[in-house]
């Protein structure tokens, strides 16, 4: 044989090689699948319970006691989504260094400052047995999955070489606080304080904005005829020794804001403005896209008890978060609220000690380990804590200042407990007092039932303060033990069956006297302003026509500016940019060809206000602020100090109608993308292989749209700065619509990804697939599917 042929052959037989270990260890891989079908024995169990899936692998959980419920559920969550609990509980303990190195020190920093794991374990100690009991037994199902996987584990744990620590009661509270701390408004508070800081008087006051009178409340009252909607008055903000230390440091918040819980709509129509007469309720809630999803559909049945509840659930928490029983169905969007305070601290001059009323005391401190991948030494991190609260500027800098937080989040109770009552409510009046027991995160509740109830409260912990008086960092002086206390029950905001016949809630302000209570920084209300034109008009809706609303692209925002941008096109001479953008219909779809031009004219606008106060292109500039800027001409923002002559709003405008004239004619689809992200696909070579990312794809909606979708612009306020396509990973985590029959309660979902966790499993993304076209999966509480694809038993077995 020659040594040619020779060469072949072996090339060939090491390609034929490689082909069989590939084929071999693909079909491996395919074993991290945990079947859906079959028989199981569960350690535990009272009594056999059964699990039947419909086409979309929905799990429908029917066991004899609510111990066993639980058990199942912990199982079934394991199964689907062990990846997402790991990292869950690794985000609430500080350990994400463990897994992706330095890069994630900063937020394992952050987790141990606030020692998130530990206030879990303090709401764990003031439970009720019967709830321990019930978190016990969700976390037994968990780890009896563990023990008795089949196979390999997901790929997430083979690709990073570790393996799914032993889940616990504490990780499931852990859950809450996370979804608390993410809710939180102090982290846009710290960018706040750094900007306020090195801005005059004259830019300061504008950004002390109200609530426009053009926004609607949650309660439904109206402003005054002839009153000016009431500001915030900031104090004077000490300026810092080093203006510039704040914009140089690493946000700590890259891999937290994975866990983002953001905005969200929701709104109820009362039986007298639908087709049938029978109340119904939509929410989706606008959150970090991450695949798998942060929801897990489901519907649990226990047959000694009232629990018969469907819906959204999170994987490594028992229970539904947001979903219906057989009596009320409800929904949940962010409070706004403002829930932190920032203490200046005095503090002596090597920084041992800070002041405590008449004396100095030292800091409390305590060492933190933090392992990182990569590196042999662990990294040590010392957390300050003062009679406040953590020292939240060692690990988020805020211009140079040294500021202690008070946070709810950090106080006692969470929301498990209330959440089972809700799950278990068997009318209105006990589903109300339900919420009344959900301190953390704060949220308005608005809830549907089978009585023909719609009705609105809000959920959480306000602290008791002066109106205002969050909104700039507070003297130590002024609260030398912390808050005196939080507002009773009886003081949140609450509607019962309202005479317009309908509640919308869009993280709008809860109602006109408010302002600067609860909190005093909402976004724009365009989206609140749109659901309210459209179901005020309702007449014989049906679950289609909520579904319809929920993909509303109409921008009123555009409507508002739309005008100004096409003058200053024309006035730049840009006719075909002013006839391109007049003859857009202001929905912001895939098709769309004037969204682009005018997001890009209204932020390069934007950016251009900002130039010689933010130099960097960054900085805290809310969305109402800009509009009352543009509005008014105000010439302290709008006059670039670094120029000698005086700048009109009028050039700033022309030069943006430049820019957006540069955007090539492309259709919103082309230029903007939605994708649920996993934090393995930011690897390309791994994305490939194992489609980690669902998307991106084309997707309708915009800034504050009701179906909104937005390119991030947390690290530029400039659109020039945007690459084309744009990739959102934010937007609706799920759709859920209900319709509270009598004895007929059904609810409709759907996810922008899937059930699975593992990207091998078909239904990983199936959803997704459908998620622009919007059909909705029925679930009823307390039935299994109407149709059944699989279906697993659980026996009773030794511990």
């Amino acid at each position: 044989m020659s040594l040619r042929r020779r060469a072949g052959v072996v090339l060939a037989a090491g390609f034929v090689i490689v082909g069989v270990l590939t084929t071999f260890a693909w079909f491996h891989l395919q074993r991290s699948m945990q079947p859906r079908s079959g028989r199981h024995v569960l350690p535990g169990l009272a009594e056999p319970a059964v699990v039947t899936f419909d086409e979309w692998a929905v799990p429908s959980i029917a066991a004899g006691t609510e111990l066993d419920v639980m058990r199942v559920q912990g199982f079934m969550h394991a199964s689907d989504r062990l990846w997402q609990m790991e990292l869950f509980q690794r985000v609430a303990r500080g350990r994400l260094a463990e897994l992706f190195g330095p890069i994630a020190l900063d937020a394992d920093r952050l987790a141990r400052t606030l020692d998130l794991w530990s206030a879990a374990g303090r709401e764990l100690d003031e439970m009720a047995g019967s709830e321990q009991a019930l978190l016990e037994a969700y976390a037994e199902g968990v780890n009896a999955r563990i023990a008795s996987w089949r196979g390999p584990w997901p790929p997430e744990f083979l690709i990073l070489g570790i393996e799914p620590q032993r889940w616990s009661p504490q990780a499931s509270l852990s859950i809450g606080r996370i979804m608390s701390l993410d809710l939180s408004e102090w982290r846009e508070e710290l960018d706040r304080i750094t900007a306020l800081a090195t801005l005059d008087a004259d830019h300061r006051r504008a950004l002390g904005t109200g609530y426009p009178a053009w926004g609607p409340t949650i309660l439904q009252d109206t402003l005054p005829s002839g009153t000016a909607p009431p500001r915030i008055a900031f104090a004077e903000t000490p300026m810092p020794p080093d203006p510039g230390a704040a914009a140089s440091s690493p946000d700590p918040l890259t891999y937290l804001s994975r866990f983002g819980f953001h905005a969200s709509n929701s709104w109820a129509l009362a039986g007298s403005r639908t087709a049938d007469g029978v109340p119904l309720l939509a929410n989706d809630m606008h959150l970090a896209l991450r695949a798998p999803s942060t929801w897990y559909l489901n519907s649990i049945v226990a047959e000694d008890s009232d629990l018969a509840v469907a819906g959204l659930s999170i994987p490594g928490a028992p229970g539904v978060i947001v979903g219906l029983n057989r009596h009320v169905a409800w929904s949940f969007t962010n409070g706004e609220v403002d829930d932190a305070d920032f203490v200046v601290e005095g503090i002596n001059l090597d920084g041992s000690m800070y002041r405590d009323a008449d004396d100095w005391r030292p800091f409390e401190t305590r060492t933190e380990e933090i392992h990182v991948r990569g590196r042999d030494e662990p990294e040590s991190w010392v957390v300050r804590s003062t009679a406040r609260g953590p020292v939240i500027t060692d690990v988020v800098p805020a211009g140079g200042l040294t500021l202690s937080l008070l946070w709810t989040g950090l106080e006692p109770g969470g929301p498990f407990a209330a959440l089972l009552r809700m799950n278990r409510a068997s009318d209105v009046d006990a589903f109300v007092e339900a919420v009344a027991h959900f301190r953390s995160p704060h949220q308005n509740v608005i809830y549907a039932a089978s009585s023909g109830e719609i009705g609105y409260r809000m959920a959480g912990s306000v602290p008791l303060r002066p109106a205002g008086e969050g909104a700039s960092p507070i003297s130590f002086e002024r609260l030398p033990a912390g808050w005196p206390g939080f507002w009773p029950p009886e003081a949140m905001p609450a509607l019962r069956d309202p005479e317009r016949g309908y509640l919308v809630s869009a993280n709008n302000l809860q109602a006109r006297p408010l302002f600067g209570r609860v909190g005093a920084y909402y976004p724009a209300p365009f989206r609140a302003r749109r659901i309210d034109d459209l179901v005020s008009r309702a007449s014989d809706w049906t679950v289609e026509e909520m579904r319809e609303t929920q993909l509303d692209s109409h921008s009123l925002w555009a409507e508002r500016y739309r005008p100004r941008a096409v003058r200053a096109a024309r006035r730049a001479g840009l006719d075909s940019l002013a006839l391109r953008l007049e003859r857009w219909d202001l929905r912001i779809e895939t098709e769309s060809r004037g969204a682009v031009p005018f997001f890009t004219w209204l932020y390069r606008l934007r950016e251009l206000i900002v130039a010689d106060e933010f130099e960097d292109g960054d900085g805290w500039f809310p969305d109402l602020a800009f509009m009352e800027i543009v509005e008014t001409g105000d010439s302290a923002w709008v006059d670039d100090s670094r120029t000698p002559e005086v700048e009109r709003l009028e050039t700033l405008e022309e030069e943006a109608a430049r820019t957006a004239a540069g955007v090539p004619g492309s259709s919103w689809g082309e230029i903007h993308r939605e994708r649920s992200a996993h934090p393995l696909g930011t690897v390309a070579w791994l994305d490939r292989l194992f489609g980690f990312h669902v998307g991106p794809y084309p997707s309708r909606g915009g800034p504050h749209t009701v179906r909104p979708d937005a390119p991030s612009l947390r690290s530029r306020l400039d659109s020039t700065a945007w690459r084309s396509p744009v990739v959102s990973e934010y937007g609706p985590s799920a759709r859920f619509v209900a319709r509270a029959a009598p004895a007929d309660m059904a609810g409709y979902f759907l996810l922008p990804t899937g059930q699975a966790g593992n990207p091998l499993d078909p239904h990983y993304r199936d959803m997704g697939a459908v998620w622009t076209e919007s059909p909705l999966i029925e679930l009823r509480p307390g039935r299994p599917s109407a149709t059944v694809e699989s279906e697993l038993r659980f026996l009773p077995g030794s511990r």
